[in-house]
């Protein structure tokens, strides 16, 4: 399993490491909503205080092959290139592919230990939507630079539109760095990740974006539980019935 696949799994919980006489239990809170960043280069991934790393293809559309050093998890975007250059940069730790296009080596689809992700578009028809969802991926990338904030019911209504479409998790690219309500809208809607351009981030909204995070709580599930209304009809055949019982009753004195 990857390490992205895994951490997703986990998102909202607490992960317990050492166990056993004499050791040390530590505790570590898996955030509710990631943050990453998407780089040029590797070096553009230095000191950034972020979950995940995305390398850009190069300019061929091909993947990276250089790792990205001081990260835990990173992976690599492509939108051409060959399947010899996808090895490469799985070998060199690439943890995770995202997929932008269609000309995208299709061996980046074979399952392997390697996390996938694709990027969808806002118009894709309803059979291709299908045809995504139902490919290996343990997330989709949905395009939000567009998304302006605060959030209006409108874009809530617009980003779960395309949502209803899918079952993944969600990694959102956005220019804004929401508060903590605009926050609970976005975990309360499905998205897993906050994607940023690191050429554009600025460290004090990141510290304020980490802070909020920590303080996110699973989202809470509605209890299935509660009054059930009676069908059209329901109530008089019911009624009905219970005359019944009581002449059966009378009878029976």
């Amino acid at each position: 399993m990857s390490k992205i696949s895994e951490r997703l799994t986990k998102l909202g919980q607490t992960e317990r490491s050492g166990f056993g006489f004499g050791a040390r239990a530590v505790s570590t809170k898996i955030p509710v909503i990631l943050i990453g960043a998407n780089v040029d280069s590797p070096a553009e991934a230095k000191d950034l205080d972020v979950d995940l790393i995305i390398l850009a293809a190069d300019s061929s559309g091909a993947a990276q092959t250089k790792a990205v050093e001081g990260t835990q998890i990173w992976g690599v975007s492509v939108s051409g290139g060959t399947s010899k250059e996808l090895e490469a940069a799985v070998e060199a730790g690439a943890d995770f592919i995202i997929i932008e296009g269609d000309s995208a080596p299709g061996s980046a689809l074979i399952d392997d230990d390697s996390g996938k992700g694709f990027v969808i578009g806002a118009d894709v028809s309803d059979e291709r939507a299908k045809a995504i969802d139902a490919g290996p991926w343990d997330f989709l990338f949905l395009d939000g630079t567009g998304m302006t904030l605060p959030l209006s019911v409108g874009s809530v209504l617009d980003v779960q539109e395309q949502l209803a479409k899918y079952s993944r998790h969600i990694f959102l690219q956005m220019n804004e760095v929401p508060d903590k309500k605009n926050l609970e809208l976005l975990r309360d809607i499905g998205i897993s990740a906050l994607i940023y351009n690191a050429s554009s981030l600025v460290k004090a909204d990141m510290v304020a974006l980490r802070e909020s995070i920590d303080q996110l709580e699973p989202k809470k599930q509605k209890s299935n539980a509660g009054a059930v209304l009676p069908h059209a009809g329901e109530s008089g055949s019911q009624e009905a019935e219970i005359d019944d019982h009581d002449d059966d009753d009378e009878d029976w004195e």
